[in-house]
């Protein structure tokens, strides 16, 4: 069996690379969006919340950057490449799934990453950011490594249901945008949410994510209980997912 290398991570990258709506929706779409609404929401604010204000957007929109790059991106390329018996290819050609799948965790964190550098470096240039004690910045960087880590297993889960480019394809974009709105990311705030959609928002970590992240970006104290319950739930959900689909396919392949 031959042994992950550069080249393999390099053509996993210039794959995620190539399918526009991955760094469309994680790195353009949130750039915009951050933009767009931040401007508009400072308009009617006093000039002293305007920090606040920026920052706490900013932080919410960067929670797209795991939804479309993790999320958005492996269901529908690894799908695509079930459709397409890639993975059994790649298996005669000696790589073996445990490889295929530990090359795609490593592109997706690899470009993961990249997304969140450019979304703060850009926040960082054009926004009135707050600036971030040392504890508080790891600590939000991590919670959005965790939601890329949950998201991963949802979305393999449903590729590996349909194993077909367009059913994955639909359900994890309707799911994309079904996330935004319950996190609070369509310009409308959790707590203006209809009242039947509201206790689902509150199972989901984007809305506590939109809501407080600002506090753990500037290191104040915070009740994590909520937000710890909601990855949880949400990591439990997805894991459920993903075994369900091994078990609907009879096999636990990539």
């Amino acid at each position: 069996m031959k042994k992950l290398n550069r080249f393999y991570i390099m053509n996993e990258l210039r794959n995620l690379l190539f399918n526009w709506y991955i760094p469309g929706f994680g790195i353009l779409f949130p750039l915009l969006m951050s933009q767009i609404i931040i401007r508009a929401v400072i308009r009617d604010v006093p000039a002293a919340a305007h920090q606040e204000i920026s920052t706490s957007i900013a932080l919410s929109f960067l929670q797209l950057v795991p939804l479309a790059v993790v999320f958005l991106g492996h269901s529908s390329l690894y799908s695509q490449e079930m459709q397409k018996r890639i993975s059994l290819r790649m298996q005669l050609f000696g790589f073996s799934q445990g490889t295929q799948m530990l090359g795609r965790m490593i592109s997706l964190m690899i470009f993961f990453t990249a997304g969140i550098i450019i979304n703060l470096g850009v926040f960082s240039l054009t926004l009135e950011l707050a600036i971030p004690t040392l504890k508080g910045f790891f600590l939000t960087i991590l919670i959005y490594y965790l939601l890329g880590i949950i998201l991963f297993m949802l979305a393999h889960g449903i590729a590996n249901f349909f194993r077909k480019f367009g059913p994955a394809y639909g359900v994890s974009m309707a799911m994309y945008f079904g996330f935004m709105v319950l996190g609070g990311m369509m310009g409308i705030r959790v707590e203006q949410l209809p009242s039947f959609l509201k206790p689902i928002a509150n199972l989901l970590p984007f809305g506590y994510v939109s809501n407080d992240v600002y506090k753990v970006w500037i290191g104040q104290s915070y009740n994590w209980i909520p937000l710890v319950q909601a990855l949880l739930f949400l990591g439990g959900l997805s894991a459920i997912v993903m075994l369900l689909s091994f078990r609907y396919r009879k096999d636990q392949a990539i």
